[in-house]
């Protein structure tokens, strides 16, 4: 993502660059949407989505799930267990920036800013669409995405003061 994001901003020959970051930030968002249907359990979508009252519970503070509870013990039947996996504002933050990253790399894939530079996919939409995404990319697209990004590592940051630490079972 940083080096997206510097690249853009030198531009000129750093385009280049930057082709070859979205690439592989593509790449990474592919391998993380197969890895949510196939990997390991707490990484596989299926067991991080909430419903909208398990999300207002935990934004409330509150453990209970179901009609049990989890207080740090081992979780009965029709428990959902905050503090392993993602818990429910985390699998927030997980689609959003899955969904916002997979948007931004489609608009990058068909953009075209008249200039120099021409997404790969460009030949396959009109041209009103093509600038239409490069207008996207280039000004809402990168600031929501930052905002998200930032968020993100906020969040850890938070939960480390905290004595949380989220990376190491990320990692």
């Amino acid at each position: 993502m940083v080096g997206s994001v510097v690249s853009a901003k030198i531009g000129g020959s750093a385009m280049t660059w930057h082709f070859r970051f979205g690439y592989v930030v593509f790449g990474l968002l592919l391998f993380r949407l197969v890895w949510g249907l196939v990997g390991g359990r707490w990484s596989r979508f299926a067991s991080f989505i909430y419903a909208p009252s398990t999300i207002w519970r935990y934004l409330r503070g509150s453990t209970k799930s179901g009609n049990s509870d989890s207080q740090g013990g081992p979780a009965s039947p029709g428990t959902r267990r905050f503090d392993v996996g993602h818990n429910p504002l985390g699998s927030l933050s997980v689609f959003a920036l899955l969904g916002f990253l997979a948007f931004q790399v489609a608009t990058g894939l068909i953009s075209d800013d008249e200039i120099a530079n021409l997404g790969p996919l460009n030949r396959f939409v009109s041209s009103d669409l093509g600038l239409e995404a490069t207008s996207w990319h280039k000004s809402w697209g990168q600031w929501i995405l930052l905002g998200l990004v930032g968020l993100h590592v906020l969040a850890i940051a938070f939960y480390f003061l905290r004595k949380h630490n989220l990376v190491r079972p990320m990692l």
